[in-house]
């Protein structure tokens, strides 16, 4: 008896002073992002720049300038490894993962035009229009750092090409989007629009691969997160439209979860116990009519951080 409430005693005070352990370099981290600097810079297609806020702000950060967006107009943020970010008062904001890989550094290429062929056609008309614009940039408040939320949710990720190593996290990619068209990219699955009874331009912008039996859809974190919740919005511009009726989810953990879905425009949720993950991916997709176009508006994986 004597033994194992030893033994207990040992295991207890190894698992509490790991726990304490991971609670330390957690606030470590945090603390050292709190006091890298947040530096915005406006440039041109020729890396002139447009505007800034100067040396930089530990906090928070805003720049205000007067000038009508370019092709080939860019945004560059660099600071801390978690970052809130609004590129445009007409943008929604961003909570950004910057990996090591991205050296602190994300470079945003302003969109432009409104054609299918132009990066433009899957934001919002008055999104980077007209000669006035503000950007912001805060480090993340306490809750959108440890709160439960959709951990999906991207508006600022970007098409990239295969084995890329994305600058700014979350990132989704997949082996097909129809026509290669910016309305049918990736990214649109987790841009927070959800406008889904029609296809094309925004808002109607999805993730539409070809009609193939193979595709899949895949979201990296970039760093461990615990979901328990994956939701799905297909497109129902019927009768254009079918949808996929089932699908797996294969997670980065080594586990699978056959999912059912329907044909409902509705939200669809998939709960599961806690699984802690770096990315998932959506496969084996089957169409109800391998016909016709099956589509996601928007998939949602809802969690925390892993502390």
């Amino acid at each position: 008896m004597d033994a194992r409430r030893s033994l207990f005693a040992r295991t207890r005070r190894t698992v509490l002073a790991a726990f304490a352990l991971s609670l330390f370099f957690a606030a470590q981290l945090h603390a050292t992002s709190a006091k890298t600097p947040i530096h915005i810079s406006v440039l041109d297609v020729n890396g002139i720049e447009i505007a800034s806020n100067g040396a930089g702000a530990i906090h928070s950060a805003t720049v205000d300038f007067n000038r009508a967006y370019q092709p080939g107009d860019h945004i560059l943020l660099s600071g801390p490894r978690r970052v809130a970010v609004r590129f445009d008062r007409n943008f929604s904001e961003c909570l950004l993962y910057l990996p090591d890989s991205s050296l602190g550094k994300f470079d945003f290429e302003i969109p432009y035009g409104s054609a299918e062929q132009q990066t433009g056609s899957a934001y919002a008309p008055d999104a980077f229009a007209g000669g006035s614009h503000r950007i912001e940039a805060s480090l993340l408040t306490r809750n959108e750092r440890t709160g439960y939320r959709n951990l999906a949710l991207n508006p600022c990720d970007a098409v990239l090409p295969p084995e890329t190593p994305a600058p700014a996290l979350p990132h989704s990619s997949t082996n097909s989007y129809a026509r290669n068209l910016f309305d049918f990219a990736a990214r649109n699955a987790i841009d927070g629009v959800k406008q889904n009874g029609h296809h094309g331009i925004w808002p109607y912008q999805s993730w539409g691969p070809e009609q193939r039996l193979d595709v899949w859809w895949k979201l990296d974190f970039g760093r461990p997160v615990e979901v328990d919740s994956i939701r799905l919005m297909i497109r129902a511009d019927f009768p254009h439209d079918s949808f996929w009726k089932s699908a797996v989810i294969e997670f980065s953990d080594g586990s699978r979860l056959p999912i059912q879905i329907t044909s409902t425009s509705g939200l669809q949720r998939f709960n599961f116990s806690k699984h802690r993950v770096t990315w998932f991916r959506i496969t084996n997709l089957v169409p109800a009519d391998p016909g016709k176009w099956c589509s996601f508006i928007e998939v949602e994986a809802w969690g925390r951080d892993s502390r």
